[in-house]
């Protein structure tokens, strides 16, 4: 009897572990869109497959490299606001073009400006905002 309590107590724990890691990864894959449909995004990426390959490179992608919840969405690192680079992919390299962050408390996309040290507001989808906020 006891050990079919203490199964029931370990597969009762992993469960709820798995719908929490669901419901933080849910955000992240918001953020993910919300990034992908602003019209910077979408201004940078028209015709950059094409140009990289044409440079000897594969790809392009977009990273999510620190998040509020770096274990469950798959990030490098903690932060309070999701950051994301859009980088170019070669064999030797993945130069990064452009540094984007969501910031949840503020409900909004910025652009950063490494040069210069800010970060610049952007437009985005903003019927992703419901879909960001609830709980899953």
């Amino acid at each position: 009897m006891k050990n079919i309590l203490f199964f029931l107590l370990i597969l009762g724990s992993s469960v709820y572990q798995s719908k929490a890691q669901v419901k933080e990864h849910y955000k992240a894959q918001i953020a993910y869109k919300i990034v992908e449909t602003s019209p910077r995004y979408r201004q940078l990426t028209k015709g950059l497959y094409e140009r990289i390959v044409k440079n000897g490179g594969t790809s392009y992608g977009i990273m999510l490299e620190s998040s509020p919840n770096p274990k469950t969405d798959l990030s490098e690192a903690y932060s309070e606001n999701y950051h994301f680079n859009l980088h170019e992919s070669y064999a030797d390299r993945m130069p990064i073009i452009a540094r984007f962050v969501f910031d949840p408390k503020k409900q909004q996309l910025y652009e950063e400006d490494v040069a210069n040290d800010k970060l610049i507001a952007i437009a985005f989808d903003k019927k992703l905002l419901p879909r960001f906020n609830r709980n899953r």
